[in-house]
């Protein structure tokens, strides 16, 4: 496996992109002017509708409505799964509650839930896929939240379905040229995302070239990556007196490190490091970056490798670096 292959993941934002660009923010202030033509749809159909229709709004709305603000959040913020989910379930239900504030009890327990349901799930599916993966799910749960407008008139009593004038016709295509507009629009802010995405993936990628450079033709390449309080690695196993390259990747929006408790050859490259010293190999990568650390282990064993923050050994970052003695030949 080529060195550059090893770094080489899934597209995600980093804070010199900043979290939210101008896609989520246009997706968030859409579903707001969404939840208030609900609101005022609400107000004037509520006479109209049947207590079941009613709930059946309320449901739709609220599952759609968490779905896509859990998918949109639970992609911008991957890396810290807790956040995007409250953050996606107290959006929910504060755009469930208003639009069906009107419906009575039943419909606003209906989308209360619905909500809940929805923006939990929806922040682990953005948090499991690629940003350009989730954008495709977004429009089409963002398509079936607009779509709430349409299921008013359509589940209104049969006495009120009559057609009182021809202006009436206007409506509906009105509608039409919004939701044409709105596409466009989405489909303009999403492309520019992708081109973000793509000259950050090329800078990501020409700065591993850069940094390859520093690794030696007989060192032996172990890349790590931390994520959601874990290793991907959990054993390492190396041989004695040969050079290694650790490379640990940060893929969450927190601190990690790590630190490796055995005697090693003094090299200079560790004496950039804090707390690094002959018997120990300590290095520490801030949120969404990547660093490297070249060093020779000199007595065989099975050394414990750990993160060395508060409670995160506790929570899963912890593995075992492996030294078997070099054979002769």
């Amino acid at each position: 496996m080529k060195y550059n292959e090893l770094y080489i993941s899934r597209k995600t934002f980093n804070k010199k992109d900043g979290l939210m660009g101008q896609y989520q923010i246009f997706i968030l202030c859409s579903l707001g002017v969404l939840t208030l033509i609900v609101v005022i749809l609400t107000f004037n159909f509520k006479r109209l509708l049947n207590l079941m229709n009613r709930m059946i709004i309320s449901m739709f709305f609220g599952m759609n409505m968490g779905l896509t603000v859990g998918l949109l959040l639970g992609s911008t913020f991957q890396g810290n799964l807790f956040y995007s989910t409250i953050l996606s379930i107290a959006i929910a239900l504060l755009a469930a509650s208003l639009s069906s504030i009107s419906f009575g009890i039943m419909p606003i327990l209906e989308g209360l839930m619905a909500g809940l349901m929805g923006g939990m799930m929806g922040a682990m599916l953005g948090e499991m896929m690629k940003i350009e993966q989730s954008i495709f799910i977004i429009r089409i749960f963002l398509f079936l939240s607009i779509s709430t407008v349409f299921l008013f008139p359509l589940l209104q009593n049969e006495k009120s379905q009559r057609i009182k004038n021809k202006v009436w016709l206007i409506k509906p295509v009105v509608l039409t040229c919004f939701i044409i507009l709105f596409i466009v629009m989405e489909t303009n802010l999403a492309q520019n995302q992708f081109n973000t995405l793509s000259k950050s993936s090329q800078s990501h990628a020409h700065h591993i070239e850069n940094t390859s450079k520093n690794v030696k033709s007989d060192s032996k390449v172990i890349s790590i990556q931390a994520q959601n309080m874990n290793y991907s690695q959990k054993e390492i196993i190396v041989e004695n007196n040969q050079p290694v390259t650790l490379i640990l990747e940060n893929k969450d929006q927190i601190e990690h490190d790590i630190e490796i408790n055995l005697p090693i050859r003094d090299n200079k490259s560790l004496k950039k490091h804090h707390g690094t010293n002959e018997n120990s190999v300590h290095l520490h990568v801030k949120p969404k970056s990547t660093e490297q650390i070249n060093f020779t282990p000199i007595a065989s064993g099975i050394y414990e490798f750990i993160c060395t923050i508060p409670g995160y050994k506790e929570s899963g970052m912890v593995g075992q670096f492996i030294v078997n003695k070099s054979v002769a030949f």
